[in-house]
């Protein structure tokens, strides 16, 4: 068994790409690993979940949403799973976070070229992934710790393409294993993987496959997906609501601009943001991203043009559903996976194209690689700590409510009560959230002016009368102006409320 193990290692791992790729993806990130908590969503899913995090506690944790609150519907197991072994390893030590990012990206790096190249020249398809590696567009799922969901995803589906091409050319029942293990995965680490078949199947139609394997290999895809929709399902049970198709083709025309921000981000990395707070466009690098395409096709005539619109259909598809969230934040790092669409059609365009050893080739390449590398580097640094993070947001977004919230949140913390009260009233200014209402009246106990408190709940309640918290903060304030009947009325509400919208946290006790 050792030994049949030992030898699919060695049919399948290039020993010097990897080295050469660990050399390169650490040169870059290496310093990332001294970094700390940015305290954007690493607070809520590792600091504040010690507890949860226990192999105890795995039946909540594979059946929970990812946050396990309110309209939280991203059913994301797979990442919450890599957080539970990392609290056994590092507790809430931030270094070891930040290595599995790095090694996460390290490994969808290595099978993004294994995959590839199955299909074009390993030299040229080398040089791309390294330039990959070094994106500044995907920055943030290396740096931030929450971002790996999006690295994480690219490397099981890589791999589900390296090991179904092979099951494709070659029939082994390891490789049908293999990638429908990937595939499985992938499901369960982000949605966006339920269109993977589309483009198995693109790739079995292209291999001129038989009518018999197209229609077996469609009907396990079509079984895969169907556990995967009904695990999605009883995971959603305990919400009263869903999202109509109208809410979500609303979201997906108002969010359809941001395209011309991801288009310009596969050759222009050049305006990225820890924090988009709105929606970014750029017609001008876009255009100049498309041109640069055209320019390529009329230089290098001999091109499949199935292939080509495969990489178009990749980019896109993939991007795609990331613009049905409503409050779409428009993150620069949703372009990982869609970026091998961009590989695929530079790499089918210039297929013909044999002198890349050339000083004029190898030139270009360096400079860009060197550039890339630069802003990956300078970008990175955003990350490195709470403070610097979000002062970093507030500067890029000041007319956003978050960075106001979240700063005097820290303020408060740190006893600057005055300045967190002047930041949490500019938040409330910019858009009333019950979030800031209630972080206004814990300021106002802090403070130790109580009586305050009771006109901020009761419009966090106005704003939002499904967040148990505001009740729970009520019930203390009831208990401390003595009115225990109130008191008990808003416990039991708490109760209530925390029931129907939260599967994660612990209730806590409130004695009265």
């Amino acid at each position: 068994m050792l030994t049949k193990i030992k030898n699919f290692i060695t049919n399948h791992f290039n020993v010097t790409a990897f080295i050469l790729f660990t050399i390169v993806v650490f040169s870059l990130y290496g310093r990332t690993i001294s970094f700390d908590f940015s305290y954007y969503d690493d607070d809520v899913l590792v600091l504040d979940r010690q507890d949860y995090l226990s192999f105890s506690n795995i039946k909540n944790i594979v059946s929970n949403t990812v946050f396990g609150v309110g309209a939280d519907k991203f059913c994301r197991p797979v990442l919450n799973l890599t957080f539970l072994c990392e609290k056994y390893l590092y507790g809430i030590k931030p270094f070891g976070y930040h290595l599995t990012n790095i090694m996460i990206h390290l490994l969808a790096v290595f099978g993004i070229y294994l995959f590839l190249s199955l299909l074009y020249d390993k030299k040229k398809t080398f040089i791309l992934c390294l330039l990959f590696a070094c994106h500044p567009a995907i920055v943030q799922a290396v740096a931030w710790i929450p971002g790996r969901n999006d690295s994480l995803l690219t490397l099981f589906v890589a791999f589900s393409f390296y090991f179904f091409i092979k099951y494709a050319d070659e029939n082994k029942i390891s490789y049908l294993f293999c990638y429908l293990i990937c595939f499985g995965v992938s499901l369960f680490t982000k949605e966006t993987a339920v269109f993977i078949p589309v483009f198995y199947f693109l790739l079995l139609v292209y291999k001129n496959k038989n009518i018999k394997k197209i229609v077996v290999s469609v009907t396990i895809w079509l079984l895969v997906i169907a556990l995967y929709l009904l695990y999605r399902k009883y995971v959603l049970s305990y919400q009263p609501f869903s999202t109509n198709f109208k809410a979500l083709l609303n979201n997906f025309i108002t969010a359809f601009p941001a395209t011309t921000k991801y288009v310009a981000n596969i050759f222009f990395p050049i305006k990225l943001s820890v924090f988009p707070s709105m929606l970014e466009v750029n017609y001008l690098l876009c255009i100049t991203t498309i041109l640069t395409f055209v320019l390529l096709f009329l230089k290098f005539k001999f091109y499949d043009l199935k292939f080509v619109l495969f990489g178009i259909f990749w980019f896109f598809l993939f991007l795609f559903p990331t613009f049905l969230m409503p409050n779409n934040c428009f993150y620069d790092h949703r372009i990982y996976l869609p970026l091998i669409g961009a590989l695929i059609i530079v790499l089918e365009i210039t297929k013909s194209y044999n002198n890349i050893l050339s000083k004029k080739f190898m030139a270009i390449t360096f400079c860009v690689f060197l550039l890339f590398s630069a802003i990956t580097i300078f970008y990175e640094q955003k990350f490195e700590n709470k403070e610097v993070f979000w002062l970093n947001a507030l500067d890029i977004s000041p007319d956003s409510d978050i960075p106001h919230a979240v700063i005097g949140r820290f303020l408060m913390e740190g006893g600057f009560y005055k300045e967190a009260e002047e930041q949490i009233l500019t938040a409330i200014s910019i858009k009333e959230d019950s979030k800031h209402y209630g972080n206004l009246a814990v300021l106002y106990a802090r403070m130790g002016d109580l009586d305050k408190m009771e006109e901020p709940l009761l419009k966090a309640l106005e704003l939002a009368k499904d967040n148990p918290l505001t009740y729970y903060n009520l019930a203390l304030f009831y208990k401390y102006k003595g009115d225990k009947e109130k008191a008990q009325e808003m416990k039991n509400k708490y109760i209530q409320v925390f029931n129907m919208t939260n599967k994660v946290s612990k209730m806590a006790d409130i004695d009265l």
